[in-house]
């Protein structure tokens, strides 16, 4: 078996939390990280979801602590690091999950919906990298940092201007975090997934379930998780600055044409279900 390096391992997930109706990111990263040897702080905006993915890495042996938080938030965003931080005894990995966009056509994209899909997915990056790499820097000991783009950070983002600009956004910061953090031995990469089937399902969802889009079928939930794994872990101790596109080989070929038929009735729901705690009862 291949050692990854991650056992005894201190790893921060934001966006752990786990969306039955989602891909579930977060709750996979999560369990292969544990699943590693890796110690994980699992946080979340949502109590409830935080603690069902901790209930599952304890029930597979591994170890991690619940952290609520709003991650959009700086002041929250350094709590809950400093939490993770005193409950783990350090932090050497930081992978960030959080992620949601918008719908709309440029002329119609309101300056509330830019802003706050902009902050969503570009910003709080920066926040949780910050908060995470002072740390690394103060245990001299290295690290990795992780975020999670999209394909629509590299290729044209149809009707999702923001979430696009948001996503390139977070590419080049990741690039940036290299060359600043690399001579403390942090390296910091990107995984930008195409379009994920929720949970481990094969087939690509919905109207991109079309021969000819995803010529390996729709990656799937733990395939972006392998992918932050494989980044964090010691198999890439010489990789940094770089994003690795997980889209089962949509971007290798010919784009799809999107139409505005694809706009959905409520086109800021998805994005609002994101950044909202779910129910308590």
């Amino acid at each position: 078996m291949i050692d990854l390096g991650l056992s005894g391992k201190r790893a921060v997930v934001s966006g752990a939390g786990y969306i039955p109706e989602r891909a579930g990111h977060g709750r996979f990263t999560s369990l292969a990280l544990a699943e590693a040897g890796a110690s994980v702080a699992c946080i979340d905006i949502d109590e409830q979801r935080a603690h069902r993915v901790v209930e599952e890495i304890a029930g597979r042996g591994g170890k991690a602590v619940p952290i609520v938080a709003d991650m959009t938030d700086p002041v929250q965003v350094g709590r809950a690091i400093d939490d993770a931080v005193a409950a783990l005894g350090g932090v050497d990995v930081c992978v960030d999950i959080i992620g949601g966009a918008t719908w709309s056509k440029v002329e119609d994209f309101s300056t509330q919906a830019w802003d706050a899909t902009i902050h969503y997915n570009l910003t709080q990056v920066f926040y949780l990298f910050q908060a995470v790499s002072r740390y690394m820097i103060a245990q001299r000991t290295g690290g990795s940092l992780v975020a999670v783009a999209s394909v629509d950070g590299i290729a044209a983002a149809t009707y999702h201007a923001a979430y696009g600009a948001a996503k390139a956004g977070v590419i080049s910061l990741v690039k940036t975090c290299a060359d600043e953090l690399g001579r403390y031995g942090i390296r910091a990469n990107a995984v930008a997934p195409g379009n994920v089937g929720s949970g481990n399902e094969d087939q690509p969802p919905g109207e991109y379930a079309v021969n000819g889009i995803n010529p390996l079928a729709a990656p799937r939930a733990h395939d972006i998780a392998n992918a932050a794994l494989f980044l964090s872990s010691e198999l890439a101790a010489r990789i940094t600055g770089q994003t690795l596109v997980v889209d089962g080989g949509a971007t290798s070929q010919q784009m799809w044409g999107l139409t505005e038929s694809m706009i959905p009735a409520d086109p800021e729901a998805a994005l609002r279900d994101f950044m909202r705690p779910g129910p308590t009862g």
